[in-house]
């Protein structure tokens, strides 16, 4: 008797999936009574964790969820700890999460669709559809790192720069690359930025500069990743190993700490220099 009078005040209402056991709260979840104690053979499958997609899940959702099959808009997070905006809505299997779909500044290199945020990644919204017409997607999470939408979207620019703290978990060691595609279109890492001035080898990001991959073989030519307190970008390292030099200058500190334009340029010697910048040339 006092079992049954505890789970009565336990009551949230009737399931929203079977609509004939009442909702109990449990120790573990929210659970239908249903799925507790079947009745006349049927057992219902509704069973929602206490927490769940890094939400605390409380009494008032689960009204929600009764009164209108689906919970309000709430800051969520993947298994990888991505967060994101969803929604808990009411399932013939129990409950499902929905992903709000919050378009970002860019589009599909596709297909030209609207690039969205979603519990997996940055994706075309035609590859969310029951059939789907696309399959671009770039990732949330790579090699132990979350990319950020700012990252994403200079990437889906054709503007993406050196990105730091990506782990390797063969090596044990953190490793810095930049988003590219592969051979399929599939959204990748990639450390190869271009071939060495001086000996042909393959550049390579590093840690702290841009190394020849032959650097066991006796090749120094290195590119550093600051100058002058200035953090060199993947563009400005490929126009210096195409060109000689860079063609914009950037700012940084002289040895009396002022301001001024300067540009990184490859010497006879295959030293990287710095230069003061004289303007565009007539």
């Amino acid at each position: 008797m006092a079992t049954e009078t505890m789970m009565e005040n336990r009551e949230l209402g009737l399931c929203p999936v079977c609509g004939q056991g009442h909702i109990i709260k449990t120790n573990r979840d929210y659970v239908c009574a249903n799925r507790l104690r079947p009745s006349d053979g049927y057992s219902c499958r509704f069973s929602i964790p206490l927490r769940s997609h890094g939400v605390d899940v409380t009494d008032e959702m689960v009204r929600e969820l009764i009164t209108n099959g689906k919970t309000h808009w709430m800051e969520m997070c993947n298994q990888d700890g991505f967060p994101y905006i969803g929604r808990f809505v009411a399932d013939p299997k129990g409950y499902v999460v929905e992903a709000q779909m919050q378009a970002i500044d860019a589009v599909c290199p596709d297909c030209g669709g609207k690039i969205v945020r979603t519990r997996s990644g940055y994706a075309c919204v035609n590859s969310l559809s029951r059939d789907p017409t696309c399959k671009f997607i770039v990732p949330n999470y790579l090699c132990e790192r979350f990319i950020t939408q700012e990252e994403a979207v200079a990437f889906l620019r054709g503007e993406p720069d050196v990105l730091d703290g990506f782990y390797n978990k063969n090596t044990k060691s953190s490793f810095s690359a930049y988003l590219t595609r592969g051979k399929e279109g599939k959204v990748e890492l990639s450390s190869h930025i271009g071939v060495c001035p001086q000996c042909g080898g393959k550049m390579l990001v590093g840690v702290r500069a841009f190394n020849c991959s032959n650097f066991k073989n006796g090749c120094e030519f290195r590119i550093w990743k600051h100058y002058y307190g200035h953090k060199t970008t993947l563009h400005e390292v490929r126009e210096l190993l195409e060109h000689g030099e860079m063609t914009s200058p950037f700012e940084g500190y002289n040895a009396h700490g002022n301001v001024h334009n300067a540009i990184l340029r490859i010497g006879s010697k295959f030293e990287v220099q710095v230069v003061p910048y004289k303007g565009d040339k007539k």
